[in-house]
């Protein structure tokens, strides 16, 4: 077997979906004929854990940890925190004085990002690990981007060794750092960063058609498009045949809900839906699973309408999860408000694709996720603030539901000013099947042999 290592620092027993696109491609790798060595941190302060993705953890993989150190332990003793999340105080709890601090630093202290401190030992350990026992790639994935200079230093160690750099979100450009107030010095480094890496690797993943217009300019010949997708294993039962005459209208969203990702005319449009249609009221419950800022929360549960139909569930292991899909009548995806809307194509579509539910997108018209949905045929989308668009989508759901059965989605976009319909359109499963994590692997590694 061809021998690729594979940096991430996100990997099981941690969860969410920055886990599941390496786990997956490790997985699947040793049908191809490469064998997954995976460096990842010993101890990651990350508070989310789902140990039933330690199953798909292939018997031929080599895992390799090492400890990393990075600045939230000093940042909770200082603030008095149990916790805190992945962006380090960027939260919309705190206000004080020491969320603030915490915020600047962030941004123009810890370039790329609060892991910077693991690059060097990682380089060193690395280094030593390939000179005896040699590896024919290697991959770096981020965010986290300090991923990428430990790819980067082993680059200039290594030169032969073909390195491959997998950006599942922007770096300079990405929208999350403004929260962390950058000053000029500070955005001038990310971008050499940025830049540097482009240059330096073989070869450019990226998971969007789009993503590579958030980056510095690059050799373009180098870039591949290798998206996000599911796992056809966890999909071997039929999710569409539940829906059930007279039981609830169930509206799931899975993953995090935070404040640029905050649907609000979506509420509105359920609450007036509520107030108009006993039927519709009668019926429906919202259920959340994952994290939800507490500016959503509070709005949710204070909202006299609203109150008594949401379910927040907080965040579920991934084999849970999978169990709670037959409940769901119509799946809620919503994309952030932001200038990186366009590009985002979440991990979270692929597995509304393999249920087969219909799916209701909230987001800009012209983002990358809208062909997805229309070659599939089972999405509905809308821009998150045509609140009308979404009262009529979900009615029309809503109206399905009524009719207890399997849903054949028609894939619309409506607008106020512009109205598009494919009617009839039929769930492509063909099309679906293209992103299944074993076809995705395929692709990648066509890449690592063309290279």
């Amino acid at each position: 077997m061809k021998r690729i290592l594979i940096i991430t620092y996100y990997w099981p027993p941690s969860g969410g979906s920055g886990v599941q696109r390496w786990l997956k491609f490790s997985k699947y790798l040793p049908n191809y004929g490469w064998q997954p060595i995976v460096y990842t941190p010993e101890n990651p302060d990350f508070n989310i854990k789902d140990t039933s993705l330690l199953k798909d953890i292939p018997k031929e993989a080599i895992v390799l940890k090492q400890p990393i150190w990075e600045p939230y332990q000093l940042y909770r003793k200082l603030s008095s925190q149990k916790s805190t999340d992945s962006n380090f105080g960027n939260t919309r709890k705190k206000k004080g004085f020491i969320s603030n601090l915490a915020s600047w630093l962030r941004g123009n202290w810890f370039i790329p990002d609060p892991r910077i401190f693991w690059v060097k030992p990682s380089v060193k350990y690395l280094s030593k690990y390939i000179k005896e026992n040699p590896v024919d790639a290697i991959i770096t994935t981020g965010p986290p981007h300090s991923m990428h200079l430990i790819g980067m230093g082993l680059k200039k160690k290594y030169p032969n060794i073909k390195w491959l750099s997998d950006m599942r979100d922007p770096w300079a450009n990405f929208d999350m750092l403004n929260a962390f107030n950058l000053n000029k010095r500070s955005k001038q480094k990310q971008q050499q960063l940025e830049q540097q890496v482009l240059n330096t690797c073989d070869a450019v993943i990226m998971v969007s058609p789009s993503l590579h217009e958030e980056f510095n300019p690059f050799d373009q010949s180098k870039m591949h498009l290798i998206n996000n997708g599911f796992d056809h294993e966890d999909f071997q039962q039929d999710f569409t045949k539940t829906n059930r005459l007279g039981a609830h209208f169930n509206i799931y969203h899975t993953g995090l809900l935070n404040h640029i990702r905050n649907p609000e005319q979506f509420w509105v449009a359920l609450t007036e839906l509520c107030e108009s249609n006993v039927t519709f009221e009668q019926h429906l419950k919202l259920v959340l699973i994952g994290t939800v800022d507490a500016k959503i929360k509070e709005a949710l549960l204070t909202s006299p309408i609203l109150k008594n139909k949401v379910h927040i569930a907080g965040y579920m292991a991934h084999d849970q999860l999978l169990k709670e899909y037959p409940n769901a009548d119509l799946m809620l995806m919503v994309v952030n408000k932001s200038r990186n809307a366009k590009a985002q194509l979440t991990g979270k579509l692929y597995e509304y694709l393999a249920v087969g539910k219909p799916i209701l997108t909230l987001g800009p018209l012209n983002g990358d996720y809208v062909d997805v949905l229309k070659e599939t045929g089972l999405g509905t989308f809308c821009d998150n603030n045509d609140k009308d668009a979404i009262k009529k989508a979900l009615l029309t759901q809503f109206e399905h539901f009524q009719q207890n059965k399997v849903i054949e989605t028609n894939t619309q976009n409506i607008q106020k000013t512009q109205k598009y319909t494919q009617k009839n359109t039929q769930k492509n499963t063909q099309k679906i099947n293209q992103y299944s994590r074993e076809n995705l692997t395929l692709k990648l590694v066509n890449v690592l042999n063309n290279l």
